[in-house]
């Protein structure tokens, strides 16, 4: 095992059990379930208007509708390059963490936050948030794809991937839409699969090497 798939592992892992924790937590009550409340609390009573506006822009962003855009940039892109592979890795990354979110939120069922948003409540559980598990993914298949093609932007590529995924995550707790541990529990998510995505990408792509070498 290469020593990048190696470390993607141990990130994989790390996040995995970062999940199980807060899902424990959740489900058994403890602590963090009532900094959860207490935030929420504090956000529908005391956040000031400046933040809610500029939560806005990253929740959409975030969304369906600034996913979707993204993705099909993307996968529209690469197939009109003729990087059919990459198109299909992108597809099946940003498209995977939706399904994988929406199993994960079913299975633990949790309410939302219901101390006051400025804008509707999504009819989907709150455990784990969407927006912050399809931000991390798709902001990391983005970085990953700028620093293979500019390996000298790759610090730059992957702090601004984590600045829109944080961004992402810290506007559905200001507009109150989720809870402080869903948006945690769905970066966990959004890394594990971002991990597994890259350790396959790192592997077809270390036996594409191979077969032109031989």
């Amino acid at each position: 095992m290469g020593r990048q798939r190696l470390v993607l592992v141990l990130v994989a892992a790390a996040a995995l059990l970062g999940f199980a924790v807060l899902a424990a937590a959740v489900t058994r009550g403890w602590a963090i379930v009532d900094v959860d409340r207490e935030v929420a609390e504090w956000v529908a009573g005391e956040m000031p208007g400046w933040a809610e506006w500029l939560a806005r822009p990253f929740s959409w962003l975030g969304g369906w509708i600034g996913i979707t855009a993204t993705s099909v940039l993307l996968v529209g892109g690469l197939a009109l390059g003729g990087r059919l592979w990459d198109a299909a890795w992108v597809a099946v990354g940003v498209s995977g963490i939706q399904v994988l979110t929406a199993l994960t939120k079913a299975g633990y069922d949790r309410p939302r936050p219901e101390e006051g948003s400025p804008i509707p409540l999504p009819s989907s559980a709150s455990f784990p948030s969407g927006h912050a598990s399809g931000a991390a993914v798709t902001a990391g298949i983005v970085a990953a794809l700028v620093a293979e093609r500019w390996p000298r932007r790759r610090g730059v590529a992957w702090a601004a991937a984590a600045a829109v995924a944080l961004g992402v995550g810290a506007s559905r707790v200001v507009l109150n839409v989720h809870y402080v541990s869903d948006v945690l529990a769905g970066w966990c998510l959004g890394v594990v699969w971002l991990a597994a995505l890259l350790i396959v990408r790192d592997a077809v792509r270390g036996r594409d090497r191979t077969v032109i070498r031989s």
